[in-house]
């Protein structure tokens, strides 16, 4: 590593903890993928599966993958990156860091099924690519277990956390940090958040927002249209299904309040951290607000950006409306009490079938 890197590492692995309420606490990330990224490197550096100097792959159009740029350039890797449409800040410091891209356009052939279709042409460069790492991030159980030593910090610097509340998208940062609190606090309540246009639940609401229809492959860093493996069906609690303007309200709200700029996942899981807080004002509430908002200057802090979208964005969007069954999840705020089943016990059947590439 570079001489200058392990400072590096400690500002992006470890998060500030900002208390926002007496009983709310927010881990917020500079970029909090870097934490999986590096103990996925590292492992496969240490056990021989990724040699000096060699060449890593994986799909990846957010955090995972300016991680991924910033660590290969202090390891000097060579990184191929299989993305769909970025911003053109993103862009710019990810082949600043020496990424190699190859851009997917968003994928017409299913709701949320961009990721189909990066790993489809992943699968096809690592073909012609034999000697490549695949750090397989949807997956790998190394994503979550990166996260130990950070429930660790949360368990010596903060009250005890009652509720747990975090966006999803490959399930490690969530279902990591739980799991160890978890140990500490049998009834802790693990409490996901997605996007109402994703699959990873089992619901895909069938009338959403114009926003969230036009805008979610370009601005989330959460939801999906694929399985994930590192998703814990069974220590979740509950999840609730934000739509996008309400993230972004919620962004433009904390920004106003702290100056905090965060993206639109973090704006997210803050809307159902702070109505968790007021609703069980007795009990701490932690939620991790996973990015810096600078990747989103184009989008959700761009005042032109957002008049395209000024219909979604003056409308109340509330409360979440509980419902008792994913056919019931709507356009608006939905809540669903998962209640720690397994998957095929909620959805009725197991998650589809893994797409192409998807084989780890």
């Amino acid at each position: 590593m570079k001489y200058f890197g392990a400072n590096v590492v400690e500002s992006l692995s470890f998060p500030q903890f900002v208390p926002l309420a007496p009983n709310l606490v927010a881990a917020k990330f500079e970029l909090m993928k870097f934490t999986p990224a590096k103990h996925i490197l590292d492992d496969a550096l240490a056990s021989g599966q990724l040699r000096p100097g060699g060449h890593v792959i994986e799909s990846s159009s957010a955090t995972f993958a300016l991680a991924l740029s910033i660590l290969c350039s202090l390891y000097d890797l060579r990184l191929t990156l299989v993305t769909g449409p970025t911003s053109q800040i993103v862009r710019w410091r990810l082949e600043n860091l020496g990424a190699v891209l190859h851009t997917v356009q968003a994928s017409k052939n299913c709701e949320g099924g961009i990721q189909q279709a990066r790993l489809a042409v992943l699968a096809e460069l690592r073909s012609s690519m034999s000697d490549s790492f695949w750090p397989q991030q949807y997956t790998n159980p190394l994503n979550s277990l990166s996260y130990n030593f950070i429930a660790e910090r949360v368990l010596l610097s903060q009250p005890k956390i009652d509720s747990i509340v975090g966006t999803v998208g490959s399930g490690g940062s969530l279902f990591g940090i739980a799991s160890v609190l978890q140990r500490e606090n049998p009834n802790l309540e693990v409490i996901a958040v997605d996007h109402n246009r994703s699959a990873i639940f089992g619901a895909q609401a069938p009338r959403i927002s114009k926003m969230c229809r036009e805008t979610f492959e370009q601005i989330l860093g959460m939801g999906a249209g694929i399985p994930m493996g590192n998703v814990n069906f069974e220590s979740c609690d509950e999840v609730h299904w934000v739509p996008v303007p309400k993230m972004v309200q919620k962004v433009h709200e904390l920004h106003r309040r702290t100056g905090m700029l965060v993206g639109a996942s973090s704006g997210a899981a803050l809307a159902v951290a702070e109505w968790r807080a007021a609703q069980k004002p007795s009990q701490h509430v932690l939620t991790i607000l996973p990015d810096h908002g600078v990747r989103y200057v184009e989008t959700i802090f761009n005042p032109t950006w957002l008049n395209n979208w000024n219909e979604d964005l003056v409308r109340d969007w509330g409360g979440p409306r509980e419902v008792s069954s994913l056919q019931e999840v709507s356009e608006g705020w939905c809540r669903f009490k998962w209640g720690r089943r397994k998957y095929r016990h909620v959805a009725g059947s197991d998650p589809a079938p893994r797409p192409a590439g998807y084989n780890p």
